[in-house]
C-alpha cells in the first residue's frame, strides 16, 4: 500500500502558468485523508514558493526546495546541505576555464546574487532580493549558499552539465529545464538531491522505498524516482533517462488508476509531514 507520496512542483503538478488541475488536487485530498503521507519536492528556493496556488501549499505542511540542500517545514525554512564558498569559488574558476562563455549566480535561499553577465531566469531570480556581484564577493559575503547556477552562452544545458561533471568535483550537478535549453545548470553540495532527501524522509518514517511513490518530469527528478519503489513521469520523457520510468498524463489520473493501492487503507489522523 502507497504509505508515501513524494511530489515535484513545476511541470508535474503546477502547469505553466500556475494552473493546476482540479483533479489533482481532488485526488491529493482523498489521498491524505487516509494518512498517506504528501511531500513536495522542487528546485524553487524556499524564497520562491509564495506564488504557488493556495489549494497547492494547503496540501501538505513540508517541501523540500532548491533540490533537497533546504526544506520548509510549517513555514520555517532549515538548510540541509549548503556549499562551501570556497568550493564554489574553485569550481567556477574551473568552469570558465573549459568554458569562457559562462556565467554564474548564486542561490542563497532568502536572496539571490548574480554576475553582471548572468542571464536572469524569470521562472525564479527576479525580484527586489537580487543583487550583482564577482563571485569572489558573491561567495564571501556570509550568507549561506545553497546553489550555484551557471549559464553558457554557447552550451545547452546538457552539454554544460557534461563540462561540470567532467571537472571530477565532488558536488551535485542537474538541471530542470530540458536538456537543449540554455540552463540553467545547477551545483550543489553532494549531499544535496532530491534522492537523498527522499531518503532521509523514508527512514525518519520508518517506510521502505517500496511503500512510496513519487512523480516528477524532468532531470533533476531522476535522483528521487531512482530511490522510489513505484516512480512515475508526468507528461512525455523530456530526455531518455526518463524513459526508464512508467508515464501519466497527470497526478490525479495515475491515482484514480491505481486507487486500490490506497482506498483500503483505514483513515488515519491526517500526517502529511
Amino acid at each position: 500500500m502507497i504509505k508515501a507520496i513524494f511530489c515535484d512542483l513545476d511541470g508535474t503538478l503546477v502547469r505553466p502558468g500556475g494552473f493546476v488541475l482540479a483533479e489533482d488536487i481532488n485526488l491529493l485530498r482523498q489521498v491524505t485523508s487516509t494518512g498517506v503521507r504528501l511531500v513536495f519536492v522542487t528546485g524553487r528556493p524556499s524564497r520562491c514558493l509564495s506564488d504557488l496556488p493556495a489549494a497547492v501549499m494547503q496540501l501538505s505542511r513540508r517541501v523540500i526546495t532548491s533540490n533537497g540542500a533546504s526544506e520548509v517545514v510549517d513555514g520555517g525554512t532549515r538548510i540541509l546541505a549548503a556549499l562551501d564558498g570556497q568550493k564554489v569559488r574553485d569550481f567556477a574558476a574551473a568552469l570558465r576555464k573549459a568554458d569562457p562563455e559562462v556565467s554564474f549566480a548564486t542561490e542563497f535561499e532568502s536572496a539571490f546574487g548574480y554576475e553582471p553577465g548572468y542571464a536572469w531566469w524569470p521562472a525564479t531570480d527576479t525580484g527586489a532580493d537580487g543583487f550583482s556581484a564577482d563571485i569572489p564577493a558573491l561567495t564571501s559575503n556570509g550568507l549561506t549558499i545553497t546553489k550555484l547556477l551557471c549559464r553558457s552562452a554557447t552550451l545547452n544545458a546538457r552539454h554544460l552539465a557534461q563540462k561540470a561533471e567532467a571537472l571530477g568535483f565532488s558536488v551535485t550537478v542537474t538541471y530542470s529545464c530540458r536538456p537543449e535549453e540554455g540552463g540553467p545548470v545547477e551545483v550543489m553540495s553532494p549531499l544535496a538531491s532530491k534522492g537523498h532527501a527522499v531518503r532521509r524522509i523514508l527512514q525518519e518514517a520508518d517506510l521502505s522505498a517500496t511503500d512510496a511513490v513519487a512523480f516528477g518530469d524532468r532531470a533533476n527528478d531522476i535522483p528521487m524516482l531512482e530511490a522510489i519503489g513505484e516512480a512515475v513521469v508526468i507528461g512525455a520523457p523530456t530526455e531518455p533517462r526518463l524513459s526508464v520510468f512508467e508515464s501519466a498524463t497527470s497526478v490525479g489520473k495515475w491515482l484514480t488508476t491505481h486507487d486500490e493501492r490506497w482506498r483500503t487503507r483505514r483513515p488515519e489522523s491526517r500526517e502529511t509531514t
